[in-house]
């Protein structure tokens, strides 16, 4: 599951930076058709254009939450890993002294 969500970050990332780049992009083209386009043309644009910084900025920001959020469980779940192993190979070399011990009470 940690592999898809880092697979579906790493697409997510990759799509965002294309919008910044065709957004930046289109930056530039609005600016030298600035003085031929009609002006309610332009603002709807730059509401557009604002609008979608925006959200993507959004989409970025829970991003990075989720990948945090990705780091740490993972960061938990081989501690737990560990933990257990330890665990296990305890309860093995126990149970190895108790038989020992009923061996040699009989």
């Amino acid at each position: 599951r940690a592999e898809h969500a880092e697979k579906q970050l790493a697409l997510l990332t990759r799509r965002i930076e294309s919008a910044e780049k065709l957004i930046s992009g289109s930056e530039k083209k609005g600016k030298q058709a600035a003085g031929t386009a009609d002006p309610a043309v332009a603002k709807a644009l730059k509401i557009m254009k604002d609008d979608t910084i925006k959200r993507l900025s959004a989409l970025k920001k829970s991003m990075v939450k989720a990948q945090e959020y990705t780091k740490k469980v993972e960061e938990e779940r081989d501690a737990l890993k560990t933990e257990n192993e330890k665990l296990q190979y305890r309860v093995k070399h126990l149970k190895r002294s108790m038989e020992e011990a009923e061996k040699k009470s009989s």
